[in-house]
């Protein structure tokens, strides 16, 4: 009658347990895509720039998102025919842009270890876009309007960079610039000290999105979007970094991270899906309870509370003399000490303690002196179960 009780119980416990590991899972990975997606033309949060895409959309200007390595990109551009070029670009040598909006503020050294492949980039001699650059934080107001070719741009943030010589500004007030732009190389680096220049928050401003909108189609080039960067991948790029259908490519390019949480909730949901005996189930019997020594020690326990030495005293004394006549052979009548000592002597020799000292105990005011006639009560016990042993 219990066993379809206990199973449901084991299979509600189960359910229960998968839910939490998997709203763990959910909480624990949601944070990083978040951040992942803080830039992405199909990220419609705050952080996204879906908007400003449809807006290039709504003016007929075109915006490719790219979804795999820029290194690709570059290959593909350099394979194309230059009368491909020609007809899409109306000029051959038209240089190309691309845009890189980081999911966050990032410092220049870490720019340079997320985006490898800059220089390849600049080198060849195209323009880029880069959104989020780290800059030192000023005492210039949080939010605030700034005047730009394009019309009002609202900013939000602290951050300013301090323009070198061969640097020129895109967007600046008194406290430093905002957006500036240098040559690298044959290339154009145009750079932001925040990711949100043009993001969804900024729908309402006309100039943020305006002055994005100029920054990647100067020159007449072909605008690209590096959505790669936010974690979209394409078919190929896909193919190419899984190298295959098989578990053991996605066991190579897992995250150890994310590899050790699958098999720390496998490893428990199978531990508690199997933990199953063999056989049928056995009662535990339980320990048998010795009565009369409960009784005993709870009795012990009184007396030493009570602090009941003399009553201890006589009933040990009187239990030792009892005892004492047995082995004796003398009965279980209790006897004179005296007639009981020469028999003890008689057998135990002639260098026998005093029975009288030890089995007539004096009052005892202290515990003290109870524990010291305890140990003389318990060298009464040398003799063996068939005699006394002889000194």
């Amino acid at each position: 009658m219990t066993r379809p009780w206990l199973w449901n119980r084991r299979t509600l416990g189960l359910a229960l347990l998968s839910i939490a590991l998997l709203l763990g899972l959910m909480l624990w990975s949601a944070p990083a895509t978040n951040r992942l997606n803080s830039g992405s033309t199909w990220h419609r949060g705050p952080a996204g720039y879906s908007a400003w895409y449809t807006s290039l959309e709504q003016q007929s200007i075109v915006v490719q998102r790219w979804q795999r390595p820029v290194e690709d990109l570059l290959q593909q551009i350099e394979d194309e025919p230059a009368s491909t070029t020609t007809l899409v670009q109306n000029r051959p040598t038209a240089p190309e842009t691309l845009l890189a909006v980081l999911p966050g503020i990032i410092d220049e050294a870490q720019v340079s270890a997320l985006l490898p492949w800059m220089p390849q980039w600049l080198e060849a001699g195209h323009r880029l876009v880069v959104l989020g650059t780290r800059a030192p934080a000023t005492a210039a107001p949080f939010s605030q309007k700034l005047t730009s070719e394009a019309g009002p741009v609202k900013i939000e943030t602290r951050r300013r960079h301090a323009l070198s010589p061969e640097q020129d500004v895109a967007l600046e007030d008194e406290y430093g610039a905002v957006v500036w732009r240098q040559t690298y190389g044959t290339g154009e680096l145009i750079l932001a000290a925040t990711p949100h220049l043009a993001a969804n928050a900024y729908l309402e401003s006309a100039g943020n999105f305006a002055l994005l909108t100029e920054l990647v189609t100067y020159g007449n080039s072909r605008v690209w979007v590096d959505e790669y960067l936010h974690g979209y991948r394409d078919e190929a790029a896909i193919a190419a970094e899984v190298g295959g259908d098989s578990w053991l490519h996605y066991l190579a390019r897992t995250p150890l991270a994310i590899l050790a949480v699958q098999a720390l909730a496998v490893t428990l949901l199978a531990l508690l899906a199997f933990n199953r005996r063999l056989g049928q189930r056995r009662t535990i019997a339980a320990p048998k309870v010795d009565n009369s020594q409960a009784y005993i020690q709870a009795l012990a326990g009184v007396l030493h509370k009570a602090g009941s030495h003399d009553f201890v005293a006589q009933t040990l004394s009187q239990a030792e003399r009892l005892q004492l006549q047995k082995k004796l052979g003398l009965g279980d009548t209790l006897l004179p000490v005296d007639y009981l000592q020469k028999a003890w002597e008689s057998q135990a020799g002639p260098n026998a303690p005093n029975l009288s000292e030890i089995l007539n105990p004096p009052q005892f005011q202290q515990e003290r002196q109870l524990r010291s006639w305890l140990k003389q009560l318990q060298s009464l016990h040398p003799l063996t179960p068939g005699g006394f042993s002889k000194p």
